[in-house]
């Protein structure tokens, strides 16, 4: 999960850094809009896509924890039982994501909600392809997909401007409600992340150009003008609605003024080519680190290496504890939990004998010592046999094995035992 946001985090910062120094200040709303959303859906999957390449890698057989996901490399040491922690940072930070996520999803609701009640509840009158809703309250105009909310009064006496509507109804035909919703439910996961904020602004600030600009294409500069400087003092509420943003206007009046170019403009969005490759190659791809025993003298003093040598294994992603090998296609160590996909351990006993589990996913907790697994196998053989076959084969749907000093101990659901003939 860190390792998630930190990506996600940098591609943010990448993108919405050359959207404010290339893009912002251009008047090519229509292609900043699809910039800035791909932007944040891009930021916010590619983390996700884990293409890996393969790239040998030598490692010390004497280092005895290796994680392949970090790549932190830690000197072993005997595994000593703690008592567990109830409340933990960990523990303490879902619990405040999971609290602010349910007031922001809760937030999120009622004003969806609050919406459609306004839809239900007034009166609605048809214009053009869009709908005018007649709300009471005192509301400057704003719109959320076809409807445009006005008030009341104020409609009915011809007290609002037509460029206002047009600039409503221009939010409504371009359909900027998805980008809205879009970025609302990524605050409502992502709240903890400032970029998504930032983005946010950004979307709404495009919006209101793109709605500028077909305003223009039929009315005044300087009557449009006029009429949003008397509009400053006034305010509305609705925050999933589009409207006018005041702390904004002043950009918005600079931008009009703007003059455009065209070669200017074809360049700047070329270069948005190249940084998405960038970023998608850089953050998507990744190297396949497979160690390899450097030192095969050193390797056979481990108490694990003539066994697994007899067996046909090859060392890969280990941990080596006192009585415990383990390894998998994918070894990760988190909050002293560790993690293997298509898991092997290794486990010495003090009777001359030592067991092999084997299972797709396990835990190995290293506070209390004790190897955790949905289903899989455990085989028991003796130690100076020579004989590969197993004296004792189990299979298991569930399984929790205690690594204590003495002989290590096991509960276990649905057991099959499978004796040696």
């Amino acid at each position: 999960m860190i390792e998630y946001i930190i990506k996600s985090t940098i591609c943010l910062i990448v993108l919405l850094g050359f959207y404010h120094f290339l893009l912002q200040k251009v008047r090519i709303p229509i292609f900043n809009r699809f910039y800035l959303l791909l932007s944040l859906v891009f930021a916010l999957i590619i983390p996700m896509i884990n293409i890996r390449m393969n790239l040998n890698l030598v490692i010390n057989p004497k280092i005895q924890e290796f994680s392949k996901v970090t790549g932190i490399l830690i000197q072993g040491a005997e595994v000593i039982s703690k008592p567990n922690q109830l409340l933990t940072l960990r523990s303490t930070l879902i619990t405040l994501y999971i609290f602010v996520t349910s007031i922001l999803l809760l937030r999120f609701i009622l004003n969806i909600y609050k919406i459609i009640w306004l839809i239900r509840t007034s009166t609605i009158l048809n214009n053009s392809k869009t709908q005018i809703v007649l709300v009471q309250g005192k509301t400057l105009p704003y719109s959320f997909f076809r409807y445009i909310f006005v008030n009341h009064s104020d409609y009915e006496g011809g007290r609002i401007e037509s460029e206002l509507l047009i600039h409503e109804q221009t939010h409504c035909l371009e359909y900027h409600s998805i980008d809205i919703l879009i970025v609302e439910f990524a605050k409502v996961i992502f709240w903890f992340n400032p970029l998504i904020w930032l983005f946010s602004n950004a979307i709404q600030l495009n919006h209101e150009y793109l709605a500028d600009n077909k305003v223009l294409s039929t009315c005044d500069l300087i009557d449009y003008q006029n009429t949003l400087l008397k509009l400053v003092l006034r305010n509305n509420s609705t925050y999933l609605a589009s409207n006018f943003n005041y702390s904004l206007t002043k950009k918005r009046l600079i931008m009009m003024t703007q003059r455009k170019s065209q070669r200017d403009a074809i360049f700047r969005k070329m270069a948005t080519v190249p940084l998405f490759l960038i970023l998608a190659i850089t953050l998507a791809f990744g190297q396949d680190n497979k160690p390899i025993i450097g030192n095969v003298i050193n390797a056979g003093n481990e108490w694990w290496y003539p066994i697994l040598k007899k067996h046909n294994i090859e060392p890969n992603g280990f941990n080596n504890f006192e009585k415990v090998f383990e390894m998998g296609t994918k070894n990760s160590i988190n909050n002293r939990i560790v993690t293997l996909e298509n898991a092997f351990f290794l486990i010495k006993t003090n009777n001359d004998e030592y067991f092999i589990l084997k299972s797709p996913l396990a835990f190995h907790d290293l506070d209390i010592n004790i190897i955790s697994c949905d289903k899989g196998t455990l085989e028991t053989y003796k130690l100076n046999s020579e004989d590969n076959e197993p004296i004792v084969k189990q299979t298991f749907t569930k399984i929790k094995l205690k690594i204590s000093s003495d002989k290590p101990t096991y509960k276990a659901e649905s057991i099959k035992l499978i004796l040696r003939n």
